[in-house]
């Protein structure tokens, strides 16, 4: 249950973020960047994120990519994970909200239901989101970055 309601309310967040893929959420002063590409080593992929957020709960991490790894805007719309060919993600990452930045190596798998398909060399659409909450009601997104990240398979 607190996997879907960190998936809803990042893909809440992600219909109202400009394509730009900007920081967003309920804390002004959250920020996350991707530093570095998606590395692939078998059934795990990692990606380095420098954020910062003043509360959270609750981290996922999710990447979605085409058939041949080519950018497309399909992926950046709601239920998009349908139509990727890859879909990889966790919300099992440790990390830490205390208004400061940290740099995390975050990982990605298919060990979550419903995950699918190979990562492959090219371009995937990452989302890095951050929420606080126990219940659907009280749920509330604390940072949002969404953005096409490099994917070295």
């Amino acid at each position: 249950m607190k996997a879907f309601l960190v998936v809803a309310a990042c893909v809440v967040a992600v219909a109202v973020v400009p394509a730009a893929g900007l920081a967003a959420g309920a804390d002004p002063n959250a920020r996350a960047v991707f530093v570095s590409p998606i590395t692939v080593a078998g059934t795990k992929a990692t990606l380095n994120v420098r954020y910062r957020c003043t509360t959270g709960e609750h981290l996922w991490v999710s990447a979605k990519e085409t058939r041949r790894g080519y950018s497309a805007t399909k992926l950046m719309k709601e239920g998009s994970s349908r139509t990727a060919s890859a879909w990889w993600d966790s919300h099992r990452n440790r990390f830490v909200c205390n208004g400061r930045f940290h740099t995390g190596t975050f990982t990605i798998d298919k060990v979550e239901k419903g995950k699918k398909g190979t990562l492959v060399d090219g371009s995937a659409w990452v989302q890095f989101c951050v929420t606080t909450g126990r219940t659907e009601a009280d749920t509330v997104l604390t940072l949002s970055k969404s953005g096409w990240v490099r994917v070295n398979a």
